[in-house]
């Protein structure tokens, strides 16, 4: 019989693609792995699914559980002209035959021994990579490093397996250290957020301005007499090497009237919108300015890249010009953070895309401010392992290490941030974020909402239509088709429905991209209709503005991924779906069907109340007789519930779904006790591959002796569309 004391459930914080954690006010954002596999393949997925090794990461941090995990240690930390030993640890809960091992090294400091292909130049880092295998037992990889010049440095080592990059076969890990030119003023760790620029070569800025990314310095107005002007521009470049102009920085010029006097900031403003140049002018007579500099932050009056404290940007300078004279324009050329803080500069620079689709129509967020506009926030500092999601509370996007390298992550956090401002920071706690929860598995219709629409803005702006989980990992957004039930639910198949992230965050996009010339239109509505839900914002908010269709072609393209808001006539194959009318059309055994107060119905009274009896047995739920038609789309609908004090990652309680056809069984799904779930979630599951037939829907549950298993569900349905 049901046990009559209620499970207590554990909450794991760990992982997950945008749960809202109400103690901690965090919304979190790494999309993993699946949560419920079929049958057919748990078995072949259990060790992989089931991985426990965690990255060093704070108390807050939100990222995945992973298959890999990796260290960098230093056997010292060497002055200038010294060598030091570094190791590796790569440990991994799977074999892996073929990973890739990268090591990113500054200037400053480079590889004089071990097993690497020849280095390549990344940015302003040297990259050197090599071929591992892993395996259970651990793998270390030691190599010599040879200290080269003074200054803040960052070792980073990322491993990848080959054969299937998933964020789950994926780690990243670094040390950071000072270099002194001494072993006295060498140091681990690094401080403060400022740093020199680095001032490109004569040949860097050519090739800038043939991109087209740099002004003309000559054709920049001279200065007038009683005036000095200060010209150049900013760069920067992301994880790959690639150069780009840093845009819409704050820049000022600094400067020293006399040798011993203190600084002052003569003119200031932002790098260009769209090449990162600057010309900016300040009045001055007299004798020369005794040093002149300018300065770069990541700040601006809309955005921000901060270090973990929230309070300090990361700040440039270049080296100063001396005895500056009045009526003269000083060209300080092409200037570039250091590797230590490029990826700050990228986080930044990546947060112009989204400004660049916002639908005010003033040079805020949202249509209500005009000036003194409200900013979006991140967090990032060198080594970081604390993030991986946007607190409700700081206002704030917190980010890894390697976050920016990525830029998806930044996006879409950055996502979170815009949509709480959007609804004037009025936040729905739907509560139905499974903790953890994945892009490509189903949650709840809150959780699905607030995690689809950043997913929408980041495989929008940055154009490819993907989510990257790192540099290596993605998901293509804006895939269709209805999910395969014969395989596991994965990256490229993905579950169905308005409760799956991944399906509305295509919707979304597709609707931008075919009908409705970009987001704009989408934000000034969120600006004015906060929703809860996407089926809310669609059906009843969207339609409320003018410039956005609810018509038959915005309703196909939402149908081409899954989501069925179709104006069509429907059948309903299956009997008694809220299981109100005392159980008819159903067969269930040990009391399956009923009324439960400690666990209650989704709506109504009765609900089917599977496991929950912590010793070994089975229940059964079916209704046979159920006719699949030939034609048209048919698909079983349900709301399922799981509570479990079964330890994290365990398997031992699992409910199956199986479809009886013609004396043949076929298990096309089965939830395990780890795939938590704290409030009805929707399951939306094709049947057409039955087409033409009557079945029996079985739902049987297993339970082993030990803790218990609680599996709930709630109104049923089985319908079959015809356009």
């Amino acid at each position: 019989m049901k046990s009559t004391t209620p499970i207590i459930r554990r909450a794991r914080f760990a992982g997950g693609a945008g749960a809202l954690l109400t103690a901690a006010l965090l919304v979190t954002s790494l999309p993993g792995t699946a949560v419920a596999v079929p049958v057919t393949a748990a078995a072949a997925k259990a060790a992989d699914r089931d991985c426990s090794l965690e990255p060093p990461a704070a108390e807050k941090s939100e990222l995945p559980t992973g298959c890999v995990s990796a260290d960098v240690t230093l056997d010292r930390v060497p002055a200038v002209g010294q060598e030091a030993e570094a190791t590796v640890r790569l440990d991994s809960e799977v074999a892996v035959d073929r990973a890739q091992l990268s090591i990113r090294l500054p200037q400053g400091l480079r590889i004089s021994s071990g097993d690497f292909g020849t280095p390549a130049q990344e940015g302003l880092d040297t990259v050197a990579t090599t071929t591992v295998a892993l395996d259970p037992s651990g793998t270390a990889v030691t190599f010599t490093v040879t200290a080269q010049k003074a200054g803040p440095a960052q070792i980073q080592a990322d491993v990848v397996d080959l054969d299937d990059p998933a964020v789950r076969h994926t780690a990243h890990a670094t040390e950071e250290i000072t270099v002194g030119t001494t072993p006295a003023t060498s140091h681990k760790g690094v401080k403060g957020t400022r740093s020199r620029a680095f001032r490109q070569n004569g040949d860097e800025v050519k090739e800038r301005k043939a991109a087209g990314r740099q002004k003309d310095a000559s054709a920049l107005a001279a200065a007038e007499s009683g005036e000095i002007c200060a010209t150049g521009s900013l760069t920067y470049a992301t994880y790959d090497g690639e150069w780009q102009p840093g845009k819409r920085f704050s820049v000022a010029v600094m400067g020293q009237g006399t040798g011993d006097s203190s600084a002052t900031k003569l003119a200031s403003g932002l790098t260009d919108a769209k090449d990162g140049t600057y010309e900016l002018c300040f009045d001055h007579d007299g004798a020369p300015l005794a040093s002149m500099w300018v300065q770069f932050a990541t700040t601006s009056p809309y955005w921000e890249v901060n270090d973990m404290s929230g309070e300090n940007p990361y700040v440039v300078a270049t080296a100063p010009l001396t005895d500056v004279p009045s009526g003269t324009t000083q060209s300080f050329g092409a200037a570039s953070p250091g590797a230590l803080h490029m990826p700050a500069f990228d986080a930044f620079d990546v947060l112009n895309k989204v400004y660049g689709v916002r639908g005010s129509g003033t040079d805020c967020w949202t249509m209500e401010e005009d000036q003194d506009c409200s900013r979006l926030k991140a967090r990032w500092a060198p080594g970081n392992t604390n993030g991986g999601y946007y607190s409700l509370e700081d206002r704030s996007v917190f980010l890894t290490d390697e976050m920016p390298d990525a830029r998806t992550p930044v996006v879409h956090e950055a996502g979170h941030n815009f949509q709480h401002l959007l609804y004037d920071w009025g936040w729905s706690n739907g509560g139905d974020c499974p903790s953890p929860h994945y892009l490509h598995r189903t949650s709840g219709p809150t959780c699905a909402w607030t995690e689809g629409f950043p997913n929408a803005i980041a495989g929008y702006v940055m154009g490819d239509g993907r989510y990257y989980y790192n540099t290596e990992a993605w998901i293509d957004l804006t895939q269709t088709g209805f999910q395969d039930p014969t395989k596991p639910p994965s990256r490229t198949n993905p579950d169905n429905g308005d409760n799956s992230e991944v399906r509305i965050a295509g919707s979304m996009i597709a609707l931008w991209r075919e009908l409705d010339g970009g987001p704009q239109a989408t934000l000034r509505n969120m600006d004015t209709y906060p929703s809860d839900t996407f089926s809310e914002w669609f059906n009843t908010d969207r339609a409320k503005s003018e410039d956005l269709s609810v018509g038959k072609k915005a309703r196909d393209i939402l149908y081409r991924h899954t989501i069925d808001y179709r104006d069509v006539k429907r059948r309903e194959n299956l009997v008694n779906g809220g299981l109100e009318d005392q159980g008819e059309g159903w067969t269930w055994d040990n009391g399956v069907v009923g009324s439960y107060s400690w666990e209650p119905a989704r709506t109504g009274k009765y609900n089917a109340f599977m496991g929950g009896n912590g010793e070994a047995g089975t229940d059964r739920l079916s209704q046979s007789g159920v006719t699949i038609p030939r034609q048209g789309t048919t698909v079983l609908e349900f709301h399922l519930k799981v509570a479990s004090s079964e330890p994290s990652g365990s398997t031992d309680d699992k409910l199956e779904l199986q479809v009886v056809a013609d004396g043949r069984t076929t298990t096309l799904y089965t939830w395990l006790c780890s795939d938590r779930a704290t409030a009805y979630t929707k399951r939306v599951i094709d049947l057409s591959g039955f087409a033409g037939q009557d079945v029996t829907l079985r739902w049987v549950s297993t339970e082993d002796d030990g803790d218990r298993t609680n599996f709930l569900m709630d109104d049923f349905s089985v319908s079959t569309t015809r356009s």
